[in-house]
């Protein structure tokens, strides 16, 4: 859970990118699957979580993100962070084959973990691929 002051928030809808900031009007939306990146959050650098599915809710200046599925390297120490890193680039680069549909979502979950540990600059280094 994180609950802060932000400048921005961009995550995935169901039908792409969702950019909301200060006084945006009220919506509601489906959370697709993907990166979001929670900007400017003071005395902190930005937060990022990949999530997949479920709502968020904007109205007067608040905003609420309720996902079935959340993955993110807040209040997590280095050692945990790098080893999600490692095995997730380990899962990308293991499967040459798809052979479920619960694999291609593992995979593609790897692959937005690599992705958000290059965005915030963590996991295990020497690793980017």
């Amino acid at each position: 859970m994180l609950d802060c002051r932000c400048g921005s928030v961009v995550l995935p809808a169901h039908d792409g990118q969702l950019g909301v900031l200060r006084n945006h009007c009220p919506l509601l939306s489906k959370v697709g699957f993907g990166i979001m990146q929670v900007r400017e959050i003071p005395d902190r650098s930005d937060a990022f979580f990949v999530i997949n599915g479920g709502f968020a809710r904007v109205s007067e200046n608040h905003m609420t993100v309720l996902a079935y599925d959340v993955i993110t390297f807040e209040g997590k120490d280095s050692e945990t962070v790098e080893a999600m890193v490692s095995h997730a680039h380990s899962v990308v680069a293991g499967q040459e084959y798809i052979r479920t549909q619960q694999e291609a979502i593992d995979i593609k979950k790897a692959k937005f973990i690599v992705h958000m540990a290059e965005l915030a600059s963590v996991g295990a280094p020497g690793t980017s691929g």
